[in-house]
């Protein structure tokens, strides 16, 4: 896995999946807030979308892989693992491993561990990314962002919530339209990672 980065092939499916991923999230939040119901499935797969973003991310770095970098990628990984878990458990398992509310049950574990070795996993790498400039000035400290930024607006879920109910999802929204802005920025690398491909 350490040995993938300067891919466009890696590139172009990790800028689709963290495209798709935040599209699943922007979804669920937007069905929430329009029509206050929730789209089946989107939600509950959208983790298992954001770790292969991370391997895009690091397939950016080509020569500059720092341990860092190979941290960040290890803990998406295990994201993914744990992602993937999950959604057997909910769509496989018995109805009593689903969490609901407060509740914490055997799946919960996995669904928190896919959900933070994700946004550590982007942390890491996008920290690389900057100090790399692996994108363009514009954007080589937007991955590092994106992850500062989700702790933060999962904080302020309570505080819309006291506005008005349904903005409860606003910064789920917000989190999905980050990381599908993330799909586009790697995907407009790729034509570069073709030429470095072609010439190399």
């Amino acid at each position: 896995m350490f040995g993938m980065a300067g891919s466009p092939r890696l590139l172009l499916v990790g800028s689709v999946a963290s495209a798709v991923g935040g599209l699943f999230w922007a979804i669920k939040a937007a069905g929430l807030m329009i029509a206050g119901v929730q789209p089946p499935v989107v939600y509950e797969i959208a983790p298992m979308f954001f770790p292969v973003a991370v391997l895009g991310l690091y397939n950016l770095l080509e020569g500059n892989r720092s341990r860092l970098a190979r941290a960040g990628l290890t803990l998406a990984g295990i994201a993914e693992l744990c992602a993937v878990v999950s959604v057997l458990g909910m769509y496989m398992g018995p109805a009593q491993w689903i969490p609901t509310g407060d509740t914490v049950t055997v799946l919960t574990p996995f669904i928190t561990l896919a959900a933070v070795g994700s946004i550590v996993g982007t942390l890491l790498v996008g920290i690389v990314i900057r100090r790399t400039a692996s994108l363009p000035d514009r954007w080589k400290s937007y991955p590092m962002g994106l992850a500062l930024s989700v702790i933060p607006l999962i904080a302020s879920s309570a505080l819309f919530q006291a506005l008005n109910r349904r903005l409860f999802e606003l910064p789920t929204l917000v989190i999905g339209l980050e990381w599908i802005v993330l799909g586009a920025v790697m995907a407009r690398q790729r034509p570069a990672l073709l030429r470095g491909s072609a010439s190399a």
